[in-house]
């Protein structure tokens, strides 16, 4: 005699699949939507290892060491130094390179020729 929920192994129909992952989605949002987040402190010095953490546990409030700060307010300023440093360097290369192409143009007529003479006609 079989039980009376119906059989045990019977696999799920479509439509039941289709409803218990709704149900499942659904709450999954809802849970997402209510969970409280933790404070950042120091905005702009988000890491990698922040954003792992922030994955595995969003509720934790994520701050930064006096020195890790320190080190990562470096590296911005020393990015920003390099940054700066590689738009002035091809302006100015840019010129010399020109400045070498007009000598280089100056350069390069013939040393036999001579330049054009108008002659004059005598009567």
């Amino acid at each position: 005699m079989s039980p009376p929920g119906g059989k045990i192994n019977r696999p799920k129909t479509e439509l039941g699949k289709k409803l218990f992952k709704r149900r499942r989605v659904l709450g999954r949002d809802k849970r997402k939507k209510r969970q409280i987040v933790g404070a950042v402190v120091d905005q702009g010095l988000i890491t990698v290892h922040h954003l792992k953490k922030r994955k595995s546990s969003p509720r934790a409030n994520i701050t930064l060491s006096g020195k890790k700060k320190r080190k990562l307010l470096k590296q911005l300023q020393h990015l920003q130094h390099e940054k700066a440093g590689m738009d002035v360097e091809p302006a100015a290369a840019l010129s010399k390179k020109q400045d070498s192409s007009l000598e280089k143009k100056k350069k390069k007529k013939p040393a036999g020729s001579q330049e054009d003479v108008d002659m004059v006609d005598i009567e």
